[in-house]
């Protein structure tokens, strides 16, 4: 007997693959966001120190 494609519990396995590589993803981008971030807030402080050149 042939297997379906449209096996459901492929179907709900592909659609949580999916959902997890989506938040990896979105947490991927908000390290970097972060990062660019703190890295902004130490060269603003970096500035202050050195009296704003």
């Amino acid at each position: 007997m042939a297997k379906h494609s449209k096996d459901p519990r492929e179907e709900s396995q592909k659609a949580r693959n999916d959902a997890a590589q989506q938040r990896a993803q979105q947490a991927k981008r908000n390290i970097d966001s972060v990062s660019a971030k703190t890295r902004g807030m130490q060269q603003k402080a970096q500035a202050r120190r050195q009296g704003n050149r």
